[in-house]
């Protein structure tokens, strides 16, 4: 029987436990208001969330929506600062519990792991399998509005098989309900769990179907083998589970030859290099048109420092060439933090 955790509300609302909690939920948010308001108060904040925690008379604030448009439309769901805290300090103590019994095959949202050891395994495995001489093909899935699909019951189903702790169950609650469908993006816990309900589909292909030869990045699925008509076969068995099983239908899915390369991860990887995806090029070009026009240049330095930290794990160099040729008289009016980004591009 698998081991069940209890008596982790102490944990989780311990004074040292909270305060990085805070530091972490702090990052990138400096300017914003909640943190502001929360620093000015901290210890007295921090002692609130531990006391109302641990009387279980912790309620979330409203949270705050909005849209984002890349690279699809999706809503976002923006918790209160105060309750990014108390999911952090959630997270630290409950999330290892979950990652010991994820596979090796999952990369998302995991330390040491992420987009580019990803796509830097994907491509290992496209050679590995090339060695034996045959042709190697790949099964490529994408689930249809993954986060809103999640079966709640199904989860708390392994939910409640880890975590024998009622009030950190109750805790767990106030950003999770057991009933109904779906996760809201952009809490940290909704990262957690979608990861939690994406190890059912690993397991499924490891355990039940037998295959290994996989990598999963959240709902994005990459499947490798030698033969078509296996992979068209091994996709109608996972579609079967997971549209019965987890309430999870494809929005697309694709079979062909690695040698035409595989969009995943943000690249289209094939086995001798690795490029960027056409659509994240286009989007780089808007973006860094449109903070031009609009005279943003700290928006276009910050951009083009992600930007760039993604491409160069790419056989780039050529096309960052061209986009600062391209980009050359910015670079002059830019301040120099981020003339300094677009003069040192060709060099990645």
């Amino acid at each position: 029987m698998a081991k069940r955790y209890r008596n982790l509300i102490e944990r989780i609302a311990d004074p040292e436990n909270l305060r990085n909690a805070y530091h972490r939920a702090a990052r990138g948010r400096r300017n914003s208001a909640g943190y502001l308001n929360f620093k000015e108060y901290e210890a007295a904040w921090l002692a609130k969330l531990r006391r109302d925690i641990l009387d279980q008379t912790y309620k979330p604030g409203k949270p705050r929506e909005f849209w984002v448009f890349e690279p699809k439309p999706r809503p976002i769901t923006a918790a209160p600062f105060q309750d990014r805290v108390v999911q952090h300090a959630l997270c630290a103590v409950i999330g290892p519990i979950f990652e010991a019994g994820m596979l090796p095959q999952a990369y998302a949202c995991r330390k040491g792991r992420g987009m580019h050891s990803g796509a830097i395994h994907t491509q290992a495995m496209m050679r590995k399998l090339k060695r034996k001489g045959e042709a190697v093909y790949a099964l490529k899935t994408d689930f249809s509005k993954y986060f809103y699909s999640v079966d709640l019951a199904v989860l708390w189903r392994r939910i409640d098989a880890k975590i024998s702790c009622r009030h950190t169950a109750w805790l767990i609650e106030q950003f999770t309900p057991r009933t109904g469908i779906g996760l809201p993006i952009g809490n940290l816990t909704s990262q957690l769990w979608a990861n939690v309900y994406g190890t059912e589909v690993d397991r499924f292909l490891a355990q039940t179907m037998g295959e290994s030869r996989f990598v999963r990045y959240m709902d994005d699925i990459v499947i490798m083998g030698h033969s078509r008509s296996y992979l068209h076969a091994l996709r109608g068995w996972l579609e079967m589970f997971c549209r019965h099983a987890l309430g999870l239908t494809f929005s697309k899915w694709s079979v062909g030859p690695v040698s035409a390369g595989v969009n995943f991860l943000g690249y289209r990887i094939f086995p001798t290099h690795k490029l960027l995806r056409r659509d994240s090029v286009r989007r780089a070009k808007r973006k860094i048109k449109a903070h031009t026009l609009a005279g943003d240049h700290e928006a276009l330095r910050f951009f083009l420092a992600a930007w760039l930290g993604h491409a160069k794990w790419a056989d780039s160099h050529n096309l960052v060439k061209s986009l600062a040729r391209q980009h050359h008289a910015l670079a002059q009016e830019a301040p120099c933090s981020a003339k300094t980004k677009l003069q040192a591009a060709p060099s990645v």
